[in-house]
């Protein structure tokens, strides 16, 4: 039943794509000591308006970040802005799943609109 309701709450269709992960977070006032780093992960789904990444790396929730993402196998990269919905701790390994909602910047050019166009549901 929960699953059903987050399913209903989107906006865009999810594409499961697990690809190698490169985020280098630009800035994110809420998680200082990540500033300059280059996480590596992956991506579990992606949509037009959204990620789903695994990561070994805790975010706080509701932080919002501007970062590289890097799609290794495709050689593709956009720099994003977005915002932390949910971090959950993964049973295993150490690594933590995050969601992760796009959205524009008024202030800085971002590669959204390329993003968009890449994930769109057809």
């Amino acid at each position: 039943m929960e699953n059903q309701s987050m399913q209903e709450r989107r906006d865009a269709l999810r594409f499961e794509l697990k690809e190698a992960l490169d985020m280098k977070i630009v800035f994110s006032s809420e998680n200082p000591g990540l500033l300059g780093k280059t996480l590596c992960g992956s991506t579990i789904d992606v949509s037009a308006t959204g990620l789903r990444i695994e990561l070994n790396q805790q975010i706080k929730i509701d932080s919002v970040l501007d970062v590289w993402v890097t799609l290794k196998e495709t050689k593709k990269k956009y720099f994003l802005t977005g915002n932390v919905r949910w971090c959950k701790e993964m049973d295993v390994g150490g690594y933590f799943q995050i969601g992760v909602v796009l959205r524009e910047r008024s202030d800085t050019v971002t590669d959204l609109d390329g993003w968009q166009v890449a994930f769109k549901s057809n």
